[in-house]
């Protein structure tokens, strides 16, 4: 018998409901949940389907993999369900609503900007980055979200230690490789743009290779699944609203300096 995604959710709720009052209230969020088993009308028999109501947007993933979502579906990993093997991660972004967004932002470019920033890493005596020269294709989901398919270029700067011991040598750029794809759709709610990150394990060329050969067109198989819905704007307020409206932050007390 297959039960209805609507007939489902007042018991889901209530269930939820249920776990949350019985937790501690400093064990909320730090917990891993495993996705509600919902019946998925979408993609193949056995589908499942995971709903975040805090940020708006549903996907389905395949019986073979298990997602672990944290803090209401502003971050998730998906595992092989076999193996436990991680397979992706997930990230909202920005989750939060402040502080506010420029005029003329928009997902397109948070998402690049994103997926760049993540990549940044810091070593002793020098530094790796992946970004440009990258590539960007877009295609739209089965409900006509944009989602963005990204490469970038790895590289790695370090600086040879000289004869002397002096920092004069030059630094030395190293290409490492090619990362991808990763990938964002457009999750935007009507007042903030916001995007669904997916980022493939093993893509990564200055990572080790995993324990199991990564597969992006798994990932891009659940995006194409992604939809989004309604709904209400958090009543939020920005430290930089606050000033703007004549408030200002209290002097910190001696001894706090």
């Amino acid at each position: 018998m297959t039960v209805s995604h609507k007939a489902m959710e007042p018991y889901h709720r209530a269930r939820v409901g249920r776990r949350r009052a019985a937790r501690p209230w400093w064990l909320i969020g730090l917990l891993p949940l495993l996705a509600s088993p919902v019946a998925a009308e979408r993609g193949a028999a056995g589908w499942r389907t995971y709903r975040s109501e805090k940020f708006g947007y549903e996907f389905s993933y395949p019986p073979d993999v298990e997602l672990k979502v944290y803090f209401d579906g502003s971050s998730a990993e998906i595992r092989d369900a076999k193996t436990g093997n991680p397979l992706a991660e997930l990230e909202v972004w920005p989750a939060a609503e402040c502080p506010r967004q420029p005029p003329g932002a928009s997902a397109r470019a948070i998402g690049i900007e994103r997926v760049t920033s993540v990549t940044q890493a810091d070593g002793p005596e020098g530094s790796s980055w992946c970004g440009e020269p990258l590539a960007v294709l877009e295609h739209t989901s089965a409900s006509g979200l944009a989602i963005y398919e990204i490469e970038l270029t790895c590289k790695s700067e370090r600086i040879p230690d000289s004869d002397d011991g002096s920092d004069a040598a030059a630094p030395q750029v190293t290409t490492e490789g090619t990362k991808g794809p990763t990938y964002f759709a457009d999750i935007s709610p009507s007042w903030r743009n916001r995007i669904l990150f997916a980022d493939p394990v093993g893509i990564d060329p200055r990572t080790s290779p995993s324990k199991q050969k990564p597969d992006p067109a798994i990932v891009r198989k659940i995006l194409d699944t992604l939809e989004t819905f309604s709904i209400q704007k958090p009543n939020a307020l920005c430290v930089d609203e606050l000033q703007h409206r004549g408030f200002t932050a209290p002097s910190p007390a001696i001894g706090q300096q």
